[in-house]
């Protein structure tokens, strides 16, 4: 079936270049059909491809998109409501999840309670349809705990939970039931690494597997120390670094942020990021105790309702203030990701004075 999707118009010598790169970005919609109109290529991306992103991947800000339809590259079943009919009613279809999660070749799908007996059906059928995933997981529990995990239940294919996740180039390794790491903050890695400068020194309180890490030492000489509780992640950081060639410095750190940072840091460092948004307005403190005059947060936290942005510069600078430093400075605010109905993560770039 036909479908209506962005595409990028690139000259038809840089057609391989490109497609290799989208592919692994898993920006490119691989199960349509790249068309050629004259010396040029239209190539048809995946629905949630932004033109930041396309540009950023690309290096090239002349970049533009548009939208179009493309035929299927194969035949049989090309979405996972297609592939069910006959095994599950019409209205249990309509209770399929339409967005999943895609690391490295792993997808992760969330089954609504309505049809959970059908989880191993869905499963299937979604790797029927995405026959590149070597496994199929849903998601068991919700994120919990110091190292910020959760539970997972096998629906096809190989029973893992450790790969290789690629963005922006970015070679991650990850291991989903033992360590933090979320594939929808691509874009905020790479939009928070395009901000560092080289000879920075960065303190990445909540690092996880490190990916803000991994992406900031790979363009910059910059010194960045990436802290993590949870030691089996920093284990999957050391074996990141392995992967990628590195300009900068990584210090991988197992340790309680609460104690490392005040420490080992008093007004000297340059960056912070605190990607915890369910627990980072407790370590603002700390950070205000590392950071320069001048110096960058990059703050995470939920938000809700109408306007969340206010809602979360008020809950920051208030705890900017009684950490002793003056009112913040907003450089940038934004909705990250939604993370529930009408709530969403957000992030906020601070000057801290």
């Amino acid at each position: 079936m036909s479908r209506e999707l962005p595409f990028i118009k690139i000259p038809a010598k840089n057609g391989e270049k490109v497609r290799k790169l989208l592919q692994e970005v898993q920006l490119l919609a691989r199960n349509y059909r790249i068309l050629a109109e004259g010396i040029s290529l239209y190539v048809p991306l995946q629905p949630d491809a932004t033109v930041e992103g396309i540009r950023a991947l690309l290096k090239d800000d002349s970049i533009e998109m548009g939208t179009r339809l493309f035929e299927p590259a194969i035949e049989g079943p090309r979405t996972l409501a297609e592939a069910l009919e006959g095994i599950l009613s019409p209205k249990e279809i309509g209770f399929l999840p339409r967005a999943y999660d895609l690391i490295g070749d792993i997808a992760i799908l969330e089954i609504p309670k309505e049809i959970e007996s059908h989880s191993i059906h869905i499963g299937k059928a979604f790797q029927s349809v995405h026959s590149n995933f070597v496994t199929v997981l849903a998601k068991k529990s919700a994120i919990t705990g110091e190292t910020r995990v959760r539970e997972y239940s096998l629906l096809a294919g190989e029973d893992k939970t450790r790969t290789v996740h690629t963005e922006y180039g970015c070679k991650i390794a990850v291991d989903l039931a033992n360590a933090y790491f979320s594939p929808r903050l691509s874009e905020e890695h790479n939009r928070v690494s395009d901000q560092i400068d080289a000879s920075e020194v960065v303190v990445d309180m909540f690092t996880g597997v490190g990916p803000f890490a991994l992406h900031i030492a790979r363009k910059q000489n910059a010194r960045v120390v990436a802290i993590d509780i949870n030691p089996l992640a920093i284990e999957l950081l050391h074996e990141s670094m392995a992967m990628n060639r590195l300009v900068g410095t990584i210090e991988p750190v197992v340790a309680d942020a609460h104690k490392y940072v005040p420490a080992n840091f008093d007004h000297d460092v340059d960056r912070v990021i605190m990607n915890h948004p369910s627990g980072a307005f407790e370590f603002i403190a700390d950070a205000c105790q590392s950071l320069r005059d001048g110096g960058i947060m990059h703050y995470y936290d939920f938000g809700a309702g109408e306007n969340p942005e206010d809602e979360i510069m008020n809950k920051v600078s208030r705890l900017v203030k009684e950490a002793g430093r003056d009112t913040p400075e907003v450089r940038h605010i934004r909705r990250v990701r939604d993370s529930a109905p009408h709530e969403y993560q957000m992030v906020v770039d601070l000057v801290i004075s």
